[in-house]
């Protein structure tokens, strides 16, 4: 086993300076991948950072819904949350893919996909007159327990009649099945 510097050979860069003034206190960069746009890619076990410049902006684990690489491009589908159900489950809606054409190789996409993975507890589909959606119990990384989130079908209505008690009833259920390991 080499030292630390030959497992991570981007310790010895310095982090951009948009990212490490922006990091949290007891936020650690595992992984910096470049793009071949100039952008740059870290991955903490808070998120995924995109440095563009001078700005670095985060978008938290529990808000990627998909994660994979083809031919050197990352892609991603972000969520946003849109609104609340009354048992306090967030309604995530999918925002547009955004890509990332890496430069080089990196251990960057199996990190992305480790913590996209680990983030999902559980997850479920929801069938619902008029459009479901994914049920899913998450981690939050410095947060106990897990959140309950419903990711909409595209056309789905949040605010249906029943809707709401379907996805507490499914997100319980999902809550009652012993996690793994």
């Amino acid at each position: 086993m080499g030292m630390a510097s030959d497992r991570w050979p981007w310790r010895r860069r310095t982090l951009p300076p948009g990212l490490s003034a922006t990091l949290d206190p007891d936020e650690h960069i595992q992984v910096l991948a470049g793009c071949i746009d100039g952008k740059m890619l870290a991955a903490s076990r808070f998120g995924l950072w995109v440095v563009d410049g001078q700005k670095a902006s985060r978008l938290g684990w529990e808000l990627v819904a998909k994660a994979r690489l083809s031919a050197r491009v990352l892609s991603i589908i972000p969520t946003q949350i849109v609104d609340e159900l009354p048992d306090g489950t967030s309604v995530l809606i999918d925002e547009p893919v955004r890509e990332y054409t890496l430069s080089g190789r990196s251990g960057l996409t199996d990190v992305v996909h480790t913590r996209v993975r680990r983030s999902v507890a559980s997850s479920r589909h929801l069938d619902f007159p008029g459009g479901g959606g994914w049920v899913v119990l998450r981690r939050v990384p410095g947060r106990n327990g897990l959140v309950r989130q419903v990711r909409l079908d595209p056309g789905a209505d949040s605010g249906a009649l029943g809707f709401a008690a379907a996805v507490a009833a499914m997100a319980d259920d999902l809550a009652s099945v012993p996690l793994p390991g």
